[in-house]
C-alpha cells in the first residue's frame, strides 16, 4: 500500500509571520507527497514572489530556506486512492492560485472561487477523495481544520525541524516590476475572463 504524506509548515516568510498574527495557529502552509521528497500543493514558485503561484511540485528546500519546523502525517492509502489523487492533481494543475480565499480566510472564513485553489482548498479536496469529512462548507477549511480532521480520524503526526537547505531557482531574487506583473497576471486569471 502506498503512503500519503501531509506536511504542515511553520513558514518563516513575511506572509507566514503575518498569518500567525491574524490566525494564532503555528502552521501556515500544507502540502502532500507520495514519497516524502517531492511535495505537491498550490503555492508560490519563488520565495520572493508570492504572486507567481499555482500548482507546484515543491522540494523540501522550498520550506527550509532557513531552519524550519514542520509536522508530517503519514496515511496508508490504496493504489486506487492514489490514482484518484493523481487524476485530481492532473485535472487542477492549470488552475489559478486562489489568493483572495487565502486573504479572506481569517475574516469571513474564505471566499472560494470555482476552479481556483490554494494549499488549504487543494489538500481539503484530497482528504475528501479519501472520504474524510471536513468540518466546514466544501473546501472552505483552514489549515487548522485540516490538521484537526486528521487527528479526529486517528492520524499520527511527528514534528521535525528541517535543517537549512538551498534551492537556487526558488531563492532567486525577483524585482518589484516582476512581482507586480505576477500580481496582475494572477488577478486576471482569477477575475479577468469572468468578471468580478
Amino acid at each position: 500500500m502506498p503512503d500519503l504524506y501531509i506536511l504542515f509548515e511553520k513558514s518563516n516568510s513575511a506572509i507566514g509571520k503575518i498569518g500567525r498574527l491574524v490566525m494564532p495557529y503555528p502552521y501556515t502552509h500544507v502540502t502532500i507527497s507520495f514519497d516524502g521528497e517531492t511535495y505537491h500543493s498550490f503555492s508560490r514558485r519563488k520565495l520572493h514572489d508570492p504572486f507567481d503561484a499555482g500548482f507546484t511540485d515543491e522540494k523540501l528546500a522550498y520550506f527550509a530556506y532557513e531552519e524550519v519546523e514542520v509536522r508530517i502525517y503519514t496515511l496508508k492509502i490504496t493504489d486506487d486512492e492514489k490514482a484518484k489523487i493523481e487524476a485530481f492533481m492532473d485535472k487542477v494543475k492549470d488552475c489559478p492560485f486562489d489568493v483572495m480565499d487565502m486573504i479572506l480566510m481569517p475574516l469571513i472564513h474564505g471566499h472560494r472561487r470555482e476552479n481556483a485553489y490554494n494549499c488549504m482548498s487543494f489538500v481539503a479536496e484530497v482528504l475528501e477523495i479519501l472520504s474524510f469529512s471536513l468540518p466546514n462548507r466544501r473546501y472552505k477549511n483552514s489549515i487548522e481544520d485540516i490538521e484537526n480532521t486528521l487527528i479526529k480520524y486517528g492520524a499520527e503526526g511527528k514534528t521535525v525541524t528541517l535543517p537549512k537547505q538551498f534551492d537556487e531557482e526558488y531563492m532567486k531574487n525577483v524585482g518589484l516590476k516582476d512581482r507586480l506583473s505576477s500580481f496582475f497576471r494572477l488577478l486576471y486569471r482569477l477575475y479577468g475572463k469572468r468578471g468580478i
